[in-house]
C-alpha cells in the first residue's frame, strides 16, 4: 500500500480486515496521506492484546480464553513519510509498538515536507519501547528531531540493542 495515496479513511477499512490478516508478516503503508489519528489507529490494531476467542479455542478449558498474546507474525512494519503525521502520533505510536516483539524492522520517519518533531516524553517512550523489541535490526527515523535529552535516551537504547545496527 506504499504510494498508494491512502488517507484516514483507507485506513479505517484497513483496521477492519486486519484481525482476518493472521499470518501478516509485512505491512508497508509509508508514503501516503495518513494522519495521526489514522495512524495510531492501525498500529493500536496491530498491537491490541487479545484472547483466544471460543471459536478458535472449541475445548471446554476456559484457561486458554483468558491468556492474552501480543502480534508474533508481524516482522516488517513501515509506516513512515506520511505527510500528516506529527510527532505528536509518532509519540503515541512510540508508546505502544513494544506490543510487536517480532519486528526486525520499523520505519516511523517523519515526511520530507514536514519533519516530525518528537517531544521528549516521546522519544524516551521509544527508547524504553526498544528493548522490548529484541528482533529489530533495523529502525529508520529520516526526518525526525529530537530534544537533547530524548535524542540521548533513544542513542543509549540504539546502541545497547543487542540486534540493532
Amino acid at each position: 500500500l506504499r504510494y498508494t495515496g491512502i488517507r484516514d479513511r483507507g485506513v479505517s477499512a484497513l483496521v477492519k480486515a486486519l484481525p482476518h490478516l493472521v499470518e501478516l508478516q509485512v505491512l508497508n503503508v509509508s508514503n501516503n496521506n495518513i494522519g495521526d489519528s489514522g495512524i495510531v489507529s492501525l498500529v493500536q490494531t496491530l498491537c491490541q492484546l487479545s484472547g483466544l476467542d471460543a471459536e478458535q479455542n472449541p475445548s471446554a478449558d476456559k484457561r486458554l480464553t483468558t491468556v492474552p498474546h501480543y502480534n508474533t507474525t508481524l516482522r516488517e512494519l513501515y509506516i513512515g513519510q506520511n505527510n500528516e503525521v506529527t510527532g505528536a502520533g509518532l509519540g503515541k505510536v512510540a508508546q505502544i509498538i513494544s506490543a510487536l516483539p517480532a519486528l526486525t524492522s520499523l520505519d516511523i520517519s517523519g515526511h520530507w515536507k514536514t519533519p516530525a518533531q518528537l517531544s521528549d516524553t516521546a522519544a524516551m517512550a521509544l527508547a524504553e519501547a526498544l528493548p522490548r523489541l529484541p528482533a529489530l535490526d533495523q529502525l529508520d527515523l529520516l526526518f525526525i528531531s529530537m530534544e537533547p535529552a530524548g535524542f540521548q535516551a533513544v542513542m543509549q537504547a540504539a546502541e545497547e540493542h543487542p540486534t540493532l545496527e
